[in-house]
């Protein structure tokens, strides 16, 4: 009777302990679209490209080709997904530690095409068709 006894005390410990020990707070999940995923992706890859644009080397070269680089700021922040993606793509080839002209000139050559097509007007010299 001792023994069954102490057992069941025994019992009552471990049962409160295991409820006390196993309770957690409510996780709330939501479903997220892939648009929003997406829009999200975007937001990260263009505050990629403006870090790029921060660096000193970059903003010379920049300058040097007579690129106001707030206005390519200006110019990243007005980039559509697909473009954001094919400049990503262009830096992720590059070697690590290096190829800071590359990327300046995959800026540029995104900024002639966008003048090209009209989009933007950051070449006075470059005339679109739609001009």
């Amino acid at each position: 009777m001792l023994m069954s006894s102490l057992m069941k005390r025994v019992m009552t410990i471990l049962v409160c302990v295991s409820l006390v020990s196993g309770y957690s707070r409510a996780a709330w999940a939501g479903v997220v679209s892939t648009g929003q995923m997406l829009q999200q992706q975007a937001a990260i890859d263009k505050t990629s490209l403006v870090s790029v644009l921060e660096r000193e080397e970059v903003r010379q070269r920049l300058v040097e080709l007579g690129v106001d680089p707030e206005q390519a700021k200006l110019r990243i922040a007005a980039l559509d997904d697909e473009q954001v993606g094919e400049i990503q793509a262009n830096m992720e080839a590059l070697p690590a530690g290096g190829g800071v002209l590359e990327v300046v000139v995959a800026v540029l050559v995104v900024l002639v095409i966008l003048d090209l097509v009209g989009v933007t007007n950051v070449f006075p010299f470059i005339h679109s068709a739609g001009r």
